[in-house]
C-alpha cells in the first residue's frame, strides 16, 4: 500500500528554460519555482466563530507561550501567521469550544515546529530539544507541572503549563483509549521533531520513505486524527484496532504531507531544513527542482484521488451507513464503526482545510504576505514577501 516516486514521466509545467530549472545544493541556489494547480477535491469551510476563535487562541499564545519568543517582535510575526485560523478551517463543523480547543491545540506544536526550525532555539541542538520534550511528556503524565510561576525559567515549564492547560480542556470530551491516544500522540510529534534536528544538524538528506516515516510523526499524524475525532464527538478506537480506517489514512495522510512540503518549500529552503520531500527529491533523488515539484504535485493528486476511492470503498462495505447488524456488522455500542460516517466527513475537512490554510498564511509566503485567492503559479524563494506570479521572474 505504500506509494513509492519513481522516475516516470511527468508533465514539466511551463519551464522558464533549463537555466530556470536548477538543483537544489551548494553553490547553486534555486530563486523560483512553478506550482502546477492542485486538484481541491476536498471541501473546505470555515468554522462560523472562526474570527473569534482566532482571536482568542491568539490571546492564548501569548499568555501561555509568549514568554518563548525572544521579543514582541518575533511574537507578532508569529501571530500574524494566522496560525489560529488552522483549527476553524479544518473543523468548521465543530462545537464552537471544541473549535477553540483544537485551534489552541494546532497554535501550540506549531510554536513548538517554529523553534525546531531554528538553530538559536529548540533546533541548535538535539540533546537539548530531547531535555525539553522529556520533560514536557514526564509533567503530563504525572499531573503535577513544575515551574508554572509568573516567570519561569526556559521554555520547558512554559511548554509543560501549555500542555497541561490544553490536556484540561480536551480530556472531559475523550475517552480513556482516546486519552492515551493522545498522550502517544504528542509523544510522537514530539520524536519527529527530534529526528528532525538531528538530520538538519547532522546535515543529512533521507531517502523518500524514511523522510516519510518521520513526517507522519513530525506533522501530527495521530493527532490530526484524534482532534478530528474531538470534533465530530466519536471514538474511532475501535475501527482503528479492527484496521478499517489504514487505506483511508495512508493516503489522506500522505496527501497532507506533500501539499504542506510543496507549499511550505519556500520557508523549509530557507530554514535550510533536510525533512522535506521536495529536498529528499532534489538532493537525495537527484532531481532538479522544477521536475520534483512537478512528481510532488503529481503524486499529491493520486493519493488525493486514492482517499476518495478508500473512503468510499469503506462507506460502502460492512462499515457503511444503513446496513443492518449481522455477522459482518456487529450490534451494539462497541462497535468498531460507529461514527464512521461522521468521522471521514471530518477527515475531508481535515484535508481540504488544511491546504486552504497552507494557501492563505504568511507562515509560508513571508511576513506581510496577503492571499488573494491565487492557488498556482510562479513563486519566488528569495522575495521577503512572495505570491503566485503569472510568468517567471524578468519575462
Amino acid at each position: 500500500m505504500g506509494a513509492t516516486v519513481t522516475t516516470a514521466a511527468v508533465s514539466n509545467g511551463p519551464h522558464a528554460g533549463d537555466d530556470g530549472v536548477r538543483r537544489v545544493g551548494p553553490g547553486r541556489p534555486a530563486e523560483e519555482f512553478y506550482l502546477p494547480p492542485l486538484p481541491r477535491l476536498l471541501p473546505r469551510g470555515y468554522h462560523p466563530d472562526a474570527a473569534r476563535i482566532e482571536i482568542a487562541s491568539n490571546g492564548w499564545v501569548r499568555r501561555m507561550l509568549g514568554a518563548c519568543f525572544a521579543d514582541e517582535s518575533d511574537l507578532l510575526v508569529f501571530l500574524r501567521q494566522r496560525n489560529g485560523l488552522y483549527g476553524p478551517l479544518t473543523v468548521p463543523y465543530a462545537e464552537a469550544s471544541r473549535a477553540r480547543n483544537i485551534a489552541d491545540w494546532y497554535q501550540f506544536v506549531t510554536v513548538i515546529d517554529t523553534f525546531v526550525s531554528d538553530r538559536s532555539a529548540l533546533g541548535g541542538s538535539h540533546a537539548v530539544a530531547g531535555a525539553v520534550f522529556a520533560a514536557l511528556l514526564d509533567d503530563l503524565r504525572s499531573g503535577v507541572t513544575r515551574g508554572t510561576d509568573a516567570e519561569p525559567e526556559g521554555t520547558a515549564p512554559l511548554y509543560a503549563r501549555a500542555a497541561t492547560d490544553l490536556w484540561e480542556r480536551l480530556s472531559p470530551g475523550l475517552s480513556r483509549p482516546q486519552e492515551a491516544r493522545l498522550l502517544a500522540s504528542l509523544e510522537a510529534f514530539l520524536r519527529g521533531c527530534s529526528a528532525e534536528i538531528r538530520s538538519k544538524l547532522d546535515g543529512r538528506v533521507p531517502d523518500f520513505e524514511s523522510c516519510m516515516r518521520i513526517r507522519a510523526e513530525s506533522f501530527g499524524c495521530a493527532f490530526l486524527g484524534l482532534l478530528t475525532e474531538y470534533a465530530a464527538e466519536v471514538d474511532m478506537t475501535g475501527a482503528l484496532a479492527a484496521g478499517l480506517l489504514d487505506e483511508v489514512h495512508h493516503h489522506g495522510m500522505r496527501q497532507l504531507i506533500i501539499v504542506n512540503d510543496l507549499l511550505s518549500w519556500r520557508k523549509e529552503y530557507r530554514d535550510e531544513d533536510t525533512m522535506t520531500t521536495v529536498r529528499v527529491l532534489c538532493e537525495h533523488e537527484g532531481l532538479p527542482l522544477q521536475v520534483a515539484v512537478d512528481r510532488l504535485c503529481a503524486l499529491a493528486e493520486r493519493h488525493e484521488r486514492e482517499y476518495l476511492a478508500a473512503r468510499d470503498r469503506l462507506l460502502a462495505g460492512p462499515a457503511g451507513p444503513s446496513r443492518p447488524a449481522g455477522p459482518s456488522r456487529p450490534a451494539g455500542p462497541s462497535r468498531p464503526d460507529d461514527g464512521i460516517v461522521a468521522y471521514l466527513s471530518g477527515l475531508d475537512h481535515l484535508i481540504g482545510g488544511s491546504q486552504e490554510f497552507e494557501y492563505l498564511t504568511p507562515r509560508y509566503f513571508g511576513d506581510g504576505a496577503v492571499w488573494d485567492g491565487s492557488t498556482s503559479g510562479w513563486l519566488s524563494l528569495t522575495a521577503p514577501i512572495a505570491r503566485f506570479r503569472d510568468a517567471p521572474a524578468g519575462s
